[in-house]
């Protein structure tokens, strides 16, 4: 996805309602997860200070659904995270990790 894509995209929200904000690495990982499950995602942060949060930003008909995943994935931990990223290479989302 580029950002030349007509796509509307949206911030992931958190439970409560906010944006989800996240450090560059954990926005990777949560990134890595989402294309794994079929959800393209895109990070949005500032490059030049990387002190300040990242978002993690998807399509809007996918919004719920990419929280959802990330929610699970916060409440399983690191192996859940793993599992659900098979089951993405498993179901033919995407292809096998290298």
């Amino acid at each position: 996805m580029s950002p030349s894509d007509s796509v509307d995209l949206v911030p992931v929200l958190e439970a409560d309602g906010t944006p989800l904000e996240v450090t560059e690495m954990e926005a990777a990982s949560l990134q890595g997860l989402l294309v794994a499950n079929g959800i393209e995602a895109v990070i949005a942060g500032a490059e030049m200070m990387p002190n300040l949060p990242y978002r993690i930003q998807v399509p809007s008909d996918q919004a719920r659904q990419a929280a959802e995943i990330i929610a699970e994935a916060r409440a399983t931990g690191a192996d859940g995270a793993e599992e659900a990223e098979r089951a993405g290479e498993v179901s033919g989302d995407v292809a096998p990790a290298e």
